[in-house]
């Protein structure tokens, strides 16, 4: 079983096969339920993390928690939360097959028959790491039988409402409505910095990050990375190396005007989707990413 975590929850991976309602009840014996997905952020994480977790295995796709099992047609989460997004590939769902399973390739979703077995992925609360002392190497009568424990499995690699990225083995959170500097002010104050960006992954990693939460109707959703300009070279506020970068076409521009770097996350325009974009550093930007290390 393999255990990734994100925000305050916990998402494992179990390449054993099962039908979609005994995976489900093995959910729930760890506390939690079959995965459900409220937006395209989400299931890039799912998948991205089954990717990693089901590498080894032969599974082509993975159990999550939606069925139509409670009424034909009506799609539900196991876990009862709102069924507000969905991510069929073409031709899905297909009639007369009535639970949901994740496809390892693109993250597209497949409906299968519910007694077909594959692996699947649960949501679960972490668990916190045991305080228990290690049982004694010979018990005598003076010597108390230790508690019993529950040992650590899914620590949070992130404090609360952060977002944990496994490839930078960092955390990250989304805020809004600041000025480049107010911004990593701020982020600092965190424990942390504007986001650097060292891979296209993790580039693509930051912009849906920024696309969760759309508070203004930008044409680009503009939001604050951390790149400056200092002289006539761009620098990571945070002081690592400047190894990836992703300007949209003709940019940077207006040298000496605009120094400080946004990314663009609406993916309606093309041209500029995921790309950086210098601005003023007075600008009030929608939003900005914080990234900060990890904690586990």
């Amino acid at each position: 079983m393999h255990y990734f975590t994100v925000n305050t929850g916990c998402y494992t991976f179990t390449s054993e096969p099962a039908p979609f309602a005994l995976a489900e009840q093995n959910c729930i014996n760890l506390g939690g339920h079959l995965v459900s997905i409220s937006n395209a952020f989400e299931n890039d994480i799912v998948s991205d993390n089954a990717k990693t977790a089901l590498s080894s295995t032969n599974a082509t796709d993975f159990w999550i928690g939606a069925s139509d099992l409670v009424t034909t047609g009506k799609w539900a989460w196991t876990d009862n939360t709102n069924f507000l997004y969905t991510n069929w590939a073409p031709g899905q769902p297909q009639s007369g097959k009535d639970c949901a399973s994740s496809r390892l390739s693109d993250g597209r979703w497949l409906a299968d028959g519910c007694l077909v077995t594959k692996a699947y992925a649960c949501a679960v609360p972490p668990q916190l790491a045991s305080t228990c002392p290690p049982p004694p190497t010979c018990p005598t009568p003076t010597t108390p039988t230790p508690a019993v424990c529950t040992q650590r499995k899914c620590a949070a690699h992130c404090d609360s409402e952060w977002t944990y990225f496994v490839q930078a083995n960092s955390c990250y959170k989304l805020f809004f409505g600041q000025k480049w500097d107010d911004a990593e002010a701020f982020c600092i104050e965190q424990g942390g910095h504007l986001a650097s960006v060292h891979s296209e992954q993790e580039n693509t990693f930051v912009a849906n990050l920024a696309r969760t939460n759309e508070k203004q109707s930008n044409p680009h959703e503009l939001t604050w990375i951390g790149l400056k300009a200092s002289g006539n070279a761009w620098v990571w506020s945070d002081k690592t190396k400047v190894d990836y970068i992703n300007w949209a076409p003709k940019q940077p521009d207006n040298p000496g005007k605009e120094n400080c770097v946004q990314i663009a996350q609406d993916p309606s325009d093309h041209g500029w989707y995921e790309n950086w974009n210098n601005e003023d550093c007075n600008t009030v930007m929608r939003a900005f990413v914080c990234k900060k290390g990890s904690i586990a």
